[in-house]
């Protein structure tokens, strides 16, 4: 007979202490709010940047702040496909490959 393995299993949890390591900081734009999720250090950084910022101003941050994320996706994507090429040329290394040539005249 197979054991029955209760519903609810208590698993040991870690203790959180001290300060929340993201912060979500709620951005007002023209269209609404945009909720940016960051560590508190930047929290407060980005705090003090909207602090009394004029629509010129949000206008810039958001430019900047999307040519940082267009950076940062093209920057992750060389950093894949280099990660890709150096496993293909090892592959390469260890799987040697030669071109058949002439087959041989029978005797």
């Amino acid at each position: 007979m197979a054991k029955k393995i209760p519903s609810t299993t208590s698993l040991p949890t870690k203790k959180t202490t001290g300060k929340p390591r993201i912060v979500k900081n709620v951005i007002p734009v023209a269209s609404g709010t945009v909720s940016v999720y960051a560590t508190p250090r930047i929290s407060k950084a980005l705090k003090e940047i909207t602090e009394d910022m004029t629509l010129y101003q949000g206008v810039r941050l958001s430019q900047i702040l999307e040519a940082m994320y267009n950076q940062g996706k093209k920057d992750g994507d060389n950093d894949a496909f280099s990660e890709l090429d150096k496993k293909v040329k090892e592959v390469k290394k260890v799987i040697p490959r030669r071109n058949p040539g002439q087959p041989k005249k029978p005797r």
